[in-house]
């Protein structure tokens, strides 16, 4: 008797007390991305039975993002590891592996051009990295806050702009390549959970601890408004904007 694979039902993402839990969404619009244990879990959105799960990671994964081109997925880890594997092939040909930062990693952002990645999170010497996809070659320095980083993001489209949401409160701007840093802002009054771009980079919006976000211009960062008086009672955990953007 023969047997072949028809579903694969997928474990739930595993979340913990007061952390972020970070999706990675597919730029074809196909699949969606979360990590469980060990595991980085590729769900298809209008049928969740659809499911493949990469499992190379040693130690507990905590996020994976698509590369904007939709060929090559980015994980990383516990131990600070980031793997960049293919999404073509069945088997998930690993490309690179890299050690950006000696600690978890809690945040992954490529570039628009798929060339460069920055990286966030616990490291004991620095709280995130950025580097060339290709090469693991250093494109800049994060630097300007005190403490672990939750969140980051690359502007989608020239000029380079890249941003970081700190528990310290802070939100860093970075112009370059290479990127140095440009600015702090300081409107949160607790840890930074979330930024992110929208879809033109015209707009960036923040989210924090104090239930707060923030709405920024793009190119010079300065402050546009807040939504809501909070937004939330709680905690924002994350933020993500609509392909028109008006919507966040």
């Amino acid at each position: 008797m023969s047997y072949e694979t028809k579903y694969i039902f997928a474990t739930l993402p595993k979340t913990q007390r007061g952390q972020p839990l970070v999706l990675g969404c597919d730029p074809k619009g196909k699949n969606f991305l979360y990590t469980n244990g060990n595991s980085v879990i590729i769900r298809n959105i209008d049928n969740p039975a659809i499911a493949d799960i990469y499992t190379e990671h040693s130690c507990p994964v905590n996020v994976a993002k698509y590369s904007p081109s939709g060929f090559y997925i980015a994980s990383g880890d516990q131990s600070g590891k980031i793997r960049i594997w293919d999404t073509v092939n069945k088997e998930h040909i690993l490309k690179n592996e890299f050690h950006p930062i000696g600690g978890p990693i809690k945040d992954i952002a490529w570039s628009f051009d798929n060339q460069r990645m920055v990286v966030v999170g616990e490291g004991r010497e620095r709280f995130g990295h950025v580097f060339m996809a290709e090469t693991g070659t250093s494109v800049g320095e994060i630097s300007g806050q005190s403490k672990p980083i939750n969140s980051c993001d690359f502007r989608p489209t020239r000029p380079f702009r890249l941003i970081t949401g700190s528990e310290d409160n802070t939100i860093a701007v970075f112009e370059g390549p290479p990127f140095k840093f440009k600015m702090t802002k300081q409107e949160h009054t607790r840890f930074v959970q979330a930024v992110r771009y929208s879809p033109s980079g015209n707009l960036f919006a923040s989210a924090g601890f104090d239930g707060k976000v923030f709405i920024y211009d793009g190119i010079n960062s300065d402050l546009i408004g807040e939504i809501g008086s909070p937004a939330h009672q709680g905690g924002v955990y994350g933020v993500a904007w609509k392909p028109m953007e008006v919507n966040y």
